[in-house]
């Protein structure tokens, strides 16, 4: 842990967004075990005698910040040693970073021995191998990209404390693996442009030559389209720039991390990149050996590669997009991993990490950490289905000392919504009122004043019904309610021919997953089932709901066991046979949301789970 007598520092107290300080020290090891820790706001990279010793910080509440232990024994020499901590302050709300001001605060020890801490004492400046000061966009959920140049460091000064008050805990996860260097090799008749060979997540890295000064950029993208790497899509950029002095320079770029296929260099004159490639990540999980048949087996391999390209920090729901931590998102995930990894501690830290982002009105945040998001009321109602299923597959029921308040919260929350007609009225804007992404489901644009919808209804069903298998931790009871509940959504949503309508209103669009969420909360019947598997009026399930589809019609029985399995040959198959090297976000690929549709995306993966379930003839 951070040693009591370090202090929250920064280089000046008149910081502006992205600004990058380096502070440095000397220290002497006598060969026992050396520990760095630290934590900063909002990124770091750590170097031990001129080696890179650690990056990436885990971000925090403005309550609770993580801190990293590093072992950097392996990089020290008996005698005289020097480190040098580079900290990011990226200034600005994000989907995965709230803005708590600059700030980083450490400790060096050896043993029992204190070598250096963070304070008054220890010398920083403005770190000239990266463009201060410059605010550009990646994406509003990804925050702002890093510019890197070929400056010196300036005459360090003393540094001043910042006044910071927080829990300080150890990062809840274990760090990413960098794996060994991915070269990128030119695509031919395309000057500029490089692939990497498949998805991939991680750091970019280059080699360049300059003549003169200039400005070097790299776009990155998951495709290649109109003849290049898409670098600005709609309001998005996804590129990195490269400040260039004369000479030879070498970039590792730690501070943005990349998702995509493709790299596309536009170089100033008298430059020329000699090597250009990506040092891809990982999050440690060990898989369970798993063999199937055939296109069986491609499909499960890949879902398998889409699982682990989006496991960050925290899961993802794309890396190349977002990088965003979504409950419904990452439910998907975990059903996947308590299949597929031996590890569940993965999902336990990201159960707890989500209950920490309640908002004052009982809901969570749409993701962690951020502040004032358009909340999505069905994902929270997908939280205390999430927990419920953690313990079942796990068998720990110990994390509901940590969450029990937030699943209670939640469920008071639509509890008290239900009115004189007997259902959960939507919440009004700026809720999200979103389902999926289909007709109806989406939510987009909707105020959602004093609709009432039958997912979200069947949805509290689930969720309450979910909180009533688990170990009682309260004499808190939501089960109550649920029979005239069911009541109300058959009396106000059932059709004549056994299918269920999204809305109220007799003219509301049927949709597939509207139906398989009737069927599991327990309010439709074999005509339902009927109609959810063969009726092509229906708006068809999305890939991220499929799995609700896939368990109402387990659970009826019959030959919907091989549905399911063809079903998922079907979609699937399609991808793989355009080229697919991980999951899309939904069927359309690239060209969704305006052409800004992900093809990776970690709630497309579910085959991996269904492909156990049904192996194992566990229904």
């Amino acid at each position: 842990m951070i040693n009591e007598r370090a202090r929250w520092i920064w280089i000046h107290d008149t910081y502006k967004p992205n600004e990058y300080a380096v502070f440095e020290g000397d220290f002497t090891w006598n060969g026992g075990k050396a520990c760095f820790a630290l934590a900063a706001e909002t990124d770091y990279v750590l170097r031990i005698n001129g080696a890179v010793a650690s990056f990436g910080a885990f971000a925090g509440y403005p309550t609770e910040k993580y801190y990293d232990e590093i072992d950097i024994s392996s990089l020290c020499r008996v005698g005289e040693n020097r480190f040098s901590l580079t900290v990011r302050y990226e200034g600005v709300n994000s989907a995965t970073h709230i803005d708590d001001g600059a700030g980083v605060i450490f400790s060096l020890t050896e043993g029992d021995a204190l070598l250096a801490y963070s304070g008054t004492h220890t010398s920083g400046g403005l770190d000239g191998r990266y463009i201060q000061h410059e605010v550009r966009h990646i994406t509003v959920q990804l925050g702002l990209t890093s510019g890197m140049a070929c400056g010196g460091t300036p005459s360090l000064l003393p540094c001043v404390e910042v006044h910071k008050t927080y829990n300080l805990r150890p990062r809840p996860v274990k760090q990413r693996t960098v794996g060994a260097r991915l070269p990128a090799t030119a695509v031919e008749g395309k000057p500029g442009i490089y692939d990497l060979g498949r998805e991939e997540t991680g750091y970019l890295t280059l080699t360049v030559r300059a003549l003169r000064a200039g400005r070097l950029t790299v776009a990155y993208g998951e495709h290649i389209a109109d003849g290049c790497v898409r670098q600005k899509v709609g309001g998005r950029d996804f590129s990195l720039d490269f400040d260039l002095t004369p000479g030879e320079h070498v970039f590792t770029q730690y501070f943005v991390r990349i998702a995509g296929r493709y790299l596309e260099v536009h170089l100033p004159e008298g430059a020329e990149v000699t090597a250009i490639g990506l040092w891809p990540t990982r999050y440690p999980v060990t898989e369970k050996p798993f063999s199937l048949d055939g296109i069986d087996q491609k499909i499960y391999d890949t879902c398998i590669r889409t699982l682990r390209l989006c496991m960050g920090n925290h899961y993802e729901d794309c890396p190349w997009r977002e990088q965003g931590l979504y409950v419904l998102d990452a439910r998907n995930q975990m059903l996947c991993g308590y299949d597929a990894f031996v590890e569940t501690d993965y999902a336990r830290a990201n159960l707890v990490f989500m209950a920490k982002g309640k908002r004052p009105d009982g809901l969570l945040e749409l993701t962690y950490p951020a502040i004032n998001t358009p909340a999505i009321p069905f994902f929270s109602l997908m939280y205390p289905v999430a927990v419920a299923e953690y313990v079942r597959y796990t068998g720990d029921d110990s994390i509901l000392d940590e969450v029990w308040e937030t699943m209670v919260t939640i469920l008071t929350v639509f509890r008290d919504r239900i009115d004189g007609t007997g259902l959960i009225p939507e919440l009004p804007a700026p809720y999200w009122n979103f389902y999926e992404w289909s007709d109806g489901s989406n939510g987009w644009g909707k105020t959602a004043d004093g609709r009432y919808a039958l997912i979200l209804n069947c949805a509290y069903v689930l969720a309450a019904a979910s909180f009533g298998e688990l170990p009682k931790k309260t004499d808190v009871d939501f089960g109550k309610e649920l029979p005239a509940l069911r009541d109300a959504i058959r009396a106000n949503f059932r059709q004549e021919d056994g299918s269920f309508r999204l809305f109220r209103e007799a003219d509301a669009p049927v949709s597939q997953l509207g139906n398989a969420m009737a069927l599991l909360a327990g309010i439709g019947d074999h005509k339902t089932e009927s109609f959810l598997k063969c009726n092509k009026t229906q708006i068809p399930a999305t890939l991220s709901t499929m799995g609700f589809v896939y368990d109402a019609l387990l659970s009826q029985g019959g030959d919907n066991r091989e549905y399911v399995l063809n079903d998922i040959r079907q979609k699937y198959s399609a991808m793989l046979a355009q080229g697919a090297t991980s999951f899309w976000e939904t069927l359309e690929g690239q060209t969704a949301f305006d052409n800004a549709g992900s093809l990776c995306h970690g709630w497309s993966a579910l085959p991996v789970h269904y492909y156990h379930r049904l192996s194992d003839k566990r229904e």
